[in-house]
């Protein structure tokens, strides 16, 4: 939900199930079925996470048609535009640092994100140019910021590579701020950490991450 008077803004880039692939790593071992089970639970805890915290929170939507899909119900919808994901970030963090002095972007696959890491970002955009959350893939789940990129610092990034958040940070023309390294939920072989990394959360997990938890212990084989 939108907050009064807040100065910061959150993104979570989502894609639309019927509308674009969803998961499809995950989908190769588990099956279409279950990965969109999986996408829904982490998208539901994301949300419920986000509006913890006071900010705006907006879902960047793939997809035009996508925008009055029930699983966004509850927060401001916006469409990406088009283009390649760097494209699309670019449109999303420009537009949104028009309105807010503290602009957040984050992923759907990283459903144990808690409020406090976003407190975190926040915070520290008031001494720091940007702030970014390392996957433990090599890719980030979070890029928080408070200052205008080109386009061609989003579009020259090699996505999904061992190597993307290094060579993020090494083309910041600041240098950024890092938070606690957490995993993306990509292929079924990262379902054992992200199990380990909600149960760690303790008193802290949300009914929302405790059925993601449910559903990993549901898939045998990973738990």
């Amino acid at each position: 939900m939108s907050s009064i008077n807040s100065t910061s803004a959150i993104a979570i880039f989502v894609k639309t199930p019927g509308l674009s692939p969803i998961k499809t790593r995950l989908a190769k071992t588990l099956g279409q079925v279950a990965a969109e089970n999986a996408y829904r639970l982490s998208v539901k805890s994301i949300k419920a996470t986000v509006v913890q915290v006071n900010a705006d929170s907006y879902c960047a939507v793939a997809e035009q048609g996508g925008l009055r899909d029930p699983l966004w119900q509850g927060l401001e919808c916006i469409h990406t535009g088009l283009g390649c994901l760097g494209q699309r970030q670019h449109q999303i963090y420009q537009r949104l640092l028009q309105r807010y002095q503290r602009v957040i972007l984050i992923g759907s696959d990283s459903p144990q994100l808690t409020a406090d890491l976003l407190h975190q970002a926040i915070d520290t955009l008031r001494t720091e140019q940007f702030v970014v959350g390392p996957a433990l893939d090599g890719g980030y789940y979070l890029f928080a910021g408070k200052s205008q990129l080109s386009q061609e610092f989003w579009t020259h990034l090699s996505y999904s590579r061992a190597d993307t958040c290094d060579n993020l940070l090494a083309a910041l023309p600041a240098k950024a701020s890092l938070l606690a390294p957490i995993t993306d939920l990509d292929t079924a072989e990262d379902l054992p950490q992200l199990h380990r990394e909600l149960t760690a959360l303790g008193a802290a997990l949300s009914p929302q991450q405790r059925a993601v938890m449910t559903w990993i212990e549901t898939q045998e084989k990973y738990r």
